[in-house]
């Protein structure tokens, strides 16, 4: 540098280089460029001259008044200089030289621009292409820094590959500095697009699946050794960068040699093959020590690292079934123990256990083991709206439980039951979204707690489930249309905690008791609307076959109230009309057996008997469409045993429609029908169906079509009247056998026709009254007792009373003791439930009947029964009919001497109490 004054014109120097390379600084004086290149370029060069030229430069790059000249007019002068100082500095191992005159290529590249700096990475890169780099670790950081900090930098270098593959071949040197420079120059190369897998096509004689094996092999094994965090970050970015690539799958899908099991390696190992050949083996050891580090971004690096090592298309079986056997697995779950829910390392940690579970054999001993680290992140994630891995640790809780329920403890299942419950409530509350798999794992990991062995021990179990399947149905259901894939999950949810009340010993049943009510009375809001809209809007048969499951174990396994209060509901809500609509809504085979099968059901409850046992038994021949149903009734079938089965449960459904205002056809329809049915079968039914119950479906069915005809303009056919009233005078039938309809039983006793088959039936009636003094039908929700009777008295407009009392003087004349005292006790209770009705008592003749009692020897029992009658019949009756006055006090007289003794000794109810 020289000095001349502040305004002397540029000279040459001393060495005689041309005045325009003096270049100006600001304090006055001069720097030749060209004696600053010689001297670095001189080898011979003593290092403190060096070093002065070095600083004076740097000095000078910051000085305007000399960097604007040297842009304009040299830009490149410096370039090659500095490089040839670079290595003479390397070769001198003098390592403060070579630091400087590195970070003077690096602010030349920056002060100068792109001429300085193309120069500088195609010399520099030229250097590096070839032979060791042991000494030239500033060289390889000052590249690394150019193509870093310089855009474009890699179209400046005249040989990628050969570059590329010389950094390659010198990761095998010791040094941990050198290697990891050559692993960031190798990182940035990758990134640039300069490696031989970006440019295949001018890569013909280069063998890429040997490069990959080198490149792979060797950076594992710097990953193994290192202890270095740098050195760490810049391997983990290079082989991510390569697995982006896809590099890896090239190797690994080339070459199946490398991806044999560790069994299949360790049994052909010989001494001259070292341990861990296995690139896979060799991968799973090398990442557990980055896995180990307490550098953040190690640790996530490393776990990204994996991740996409297990996301190629190489043999990915066997690459699980190796990182699995060399633990892997447990480093991941220690660095999740220990992660204090940093984000970035959950979501990791996850993605990679996510990854391994998909192989769930080998991975569920060690899921299990690591299961504990699980339960605080599920907290964790489930507490922030789609969090990006909250499904996956879902699965792998589900995993858990599915494969490994035995190690949970008591209060785990409870924990995350809560966990669980939470969710689905802030979740239907608006509070917390979910996607969808989140909710489908949810429900599914509830419903493998509820199918754990040790469920029934958990005590809050049952109300955290009552709470989970109100709010997965609410949130679900009544948004079918926005939540299709959604609601079968929540359906089967619902269903399990219904299995779920009904298992276990009586004590744990009952402790559940709330949560089988509440799974009723969700059946009786939801579920049953959806099936009253899924008619009109033609809903998914898959949802509609959950549901009808749910109510078929509703009326088939819970308690006999409940079963009988959900059939009373269901057919009260239309439940015939509907499910022929889902039967025409999906014509499937299994639509029509469940339908048929839930319908059998709700008759077996509604009118007892087993009835719904012939629906059971025809379902396959029976129609879908009402129409076709009523028409089928109207066959012959007394050759036929499938038909008459297929007419049988028709009369059984057609009856059971009638209790609930149904109509499935018009009536003039179904009168039309089982009038047909009537005029072509008569009462020749096939061996194999009992004619009892036949003919007495056929009679109700018959009497209830008539009744509401009544008055009406539908045309009946006589000749089909008296065919059935023929038949039930031959026949055996049973008027009490199944639950009877008001409007049939009115119209039957209306019929004078009929006085001998239902005297027969009456007095039945009248024996079982007096064994239980209530007529129950067995699993029926309607009582045919003796208010029923009362009423039809009592309403005059049937011949009931005559008949009980023609009923009543025919059996004093050829019946038993008992059958009279059966029917005068009948006749006495109906005048206790309806006094008025003594006025048809008395006009049908009783007064002569009970004197007729007195006149023979019958026990004081009945005796006792006729005074009690007698004083009802005086106490209600009106005056004319006790006009005839001494016919009464002749017969008062009689009884009231011992009836007033037993008053006294046992209580009776009377009407005068």
């Amino acid at each position: 540098m020289e000095s001349d004054g502040e305004h002397s014109p540029p000279h040459a120097c001393g060495a005689g280089h041309r005045a325009s390379h003096s270049l100006p600084t600001s304090a006055g004086g001069s720097v030749c460029v060209s004696c600053a290149a010689a001297l670095l370029s001189s080898a011979s060069a003593p290092s403190h001259h060096v070093s002065h030229v070095l600083a004076s430069l740097s000095l000078a790059l910051a000085d305007p008044a000399f960097l604007a000249p040297l842009r304009a007019a040299h830009p490149r002068l410096l370039a090659v200089p500095l490089v040839e100082a670079l290595a003479g500095a390397a070769a001198r191992r003098d390592a403060a030289l070579a630091t400087q005159a590195s970070d003077l290529a690096a602010d030349l590249a920056s002060a100068v621009g792109p001429p300085a700096a193309s120069e500088l990475v195609a010399r520099l890169a030229h250097v590096l292409s070839s032979g060791s780099l042991v000494k030239h670790f500033h060289m390889l950081h000052c590249l690394g820094f150019l193509l870093n900090s310089i855009k474009g930098a890699s179209a400046y270098i005249g040989d990628a590959v050969s570059l590329f593959l010389n950094l390659v071949n010198n990761l095998r040197l010791p040094s941990d500095e050198i290697r990891g420079e050559i692993l960031f120059m190798l990182y940035k190369l990758s990134l640039l697009n300069a490696t031989p897998w970006d440019n295949i096509c001018d890569n013909d004689n280069v063998d890429l699946s040997a490069v990959g094996k080198s490149l792979l092999q060797l950076s594992l094994e710097v990953l193994l050794k290192t202890q270095n965090d740098a050195v760490r970050l810049n391997c983990i970015a290079l082989l991510l960068a390569l697995a982006k690539k896809e590099a890896f799958d090239i190797l690994l899908l080339g070459d199946l040699s490398l991806i044999k099991s560790v069994e299949e390696e360790e049994s052909t190992q010989t001494d001259d093959v070292p341990p861990n050949a296995s690139i896979i083996v060799l991968f799973a050891d090398a990442v557990k020590g980055s896995l180990l580090s307490t550098n953040l971004e190690v640790q996530t690096g490393t776990l990204d690292l994996i991740f996409h090592f297990l996301s190629s298309d190489a043999n990915i079986c066997v690459v699980l079934q190796t990182l699995v056997d060399e633990n892997v697995a447990d480093y991941v779950f220690e660095v999740l123990r220990l992660s204090g829910n940093n984000d970035p390392l959950v979501i990791s940690s996850i993605q990679v256990l996510s990854l391994l579970a998909t192989s769930e054999e080998m991975f569920k001993e060690k899921l299990a083991i690591g299961f504990s680290t699980l339960l605080p992140v599920l907290h964790y994630v489930t507490e922030i709206p789609f969090h990006p891995v909250q499904s996956q640790v879902l699965r792998l809780v589900w995993i858990c439980i599915a494969n490994c329920s035995g190690i949970l403890s008591l209060s785990q299942e409870e924990q995350i039951a809560c966990t669980l419950t939470l969710i689905l409530r802030r979740n239907d509350s608006g509070e917390l979204g979910m996607c969808s798999e989140t909710f489908a794992l949810v429900c599914s990991i509830l419903i493998e707690i509820m199918r754990s062995p040790s469920a029934h021990d958990i005590q809050k179990l049952p109300s955290l489930i009552e709470e989970a399947s109100k709010h997965a149905i609410s949130s679900t259901l009544p948004h079918a249309y926005d939540s299709a894939f959604l609601v079968p999950h929540s359906l089967r949810l619902l269903k399990e905690a219904l299995i779920f009340c009904l298992e276990g010993n009586t004590d744990k049943i009952s402790v559940k008791k709330d949560l089988e009510d509440s799974v009723i009375e969700i059946c009786g809001t939801y579920l049953l609307h959806w099936l009253e809209t899924a008619v009109v809007d033609g809903n998914d048969d898959e949802t509609l076959g959950e549901i009808l499951q749910i109510f078929h174990i509703i009326l088939s396994s819970t308690c006999h109230n409940k079963q009988l209060k959900f059939a009373e509901m269901l057919a009260s809500s239309s439940w015939f009309s509907l499910s022929f609509g889902f039967m025409g809504l999906f014509p499937t085979d299994h639509v029509k057996s469940v339908v048929y099968l839930i319908t059998s059901s709700i008759v077996d409850k509604i009118l007892g008997c087993k009835y719904g046992e012939t629906i059971r038994d025809a379902y396959v021949y029976l129609p879908s469409d009402p129409t076709e149903l009523v028409y089928l009734l109207g066959q012959c079938s007394s050759e036929d045993f499938n038909l008459a089965s297929c007419q049988c449960a028709i009369l059984v459904i057609l009856y059971a429609c009638s209790f609930y205002n149904e109509r499935l056809v018009a009536d003039s329809q179904l009168l039309s029908s089982v009038e047909q049915y009537i005029l072509l079968n008569g009462g020749k039914f096939p061996y194999e169906i009992a004619g009892s119950v036949m003919l007495t479906l056929l009679v109700h069915l018959y009497a209830f079509v008539r009744g509401i005809s009544f008055g009406c303009t539908i045309q009946h056919s006589p000749e089909a009247e008296r065919t059935l009233f023929h038949v039930m005078a031959c026949k055996e039938w049973d008027l009490l056998f199944i639950r009877v309809h008001p409007i049939a039983l009115k119209w039957l006793f209306q019929k004078v026709e009929l006085l001998e088959p239902l005297s027969f039936q009456m007095l039945n009636f009248c024996r079982t009254f007096c064994e239980d003094r209530t007529v129950v039908l067995l699993n029926s929700s309607q009582l045919v007792d003796i208010k029923m009777v009362a009423e039809l008295v009592f309403s005059g407009e049937t011949s009931l009373s005559s008949l009980l009392v023609s009923l009543l003087n025919q059996i004093i004349k050829d019946g038993t003791e008992d059958e009279v005292f059966s029917v005068v006790n009948v006749i006495a209770e109906i005048l206790v439930i309806s006094p008025c009705s003594s006025s048809h008592f008395t006009s049908s003749g009783v007064i002569d009947a009970v004197g007729s009692i007195y006149c023979s020897p019958y026990s004081s029992r009945i005796k006792t029964v006729c005074s009690l009658l007698i004083f009802n019949i005086l106490y209600s009756a009106s005056a004319m009919t006790v006009y005839w006055e001494d016919e009464w006090l002749a017969l008062t007289m009689k009884p009231l001497n011992f009836s007033m003794l037993l008053c006294a000794s046992r209580s009776y109810r009377i009407v005068l109490d």
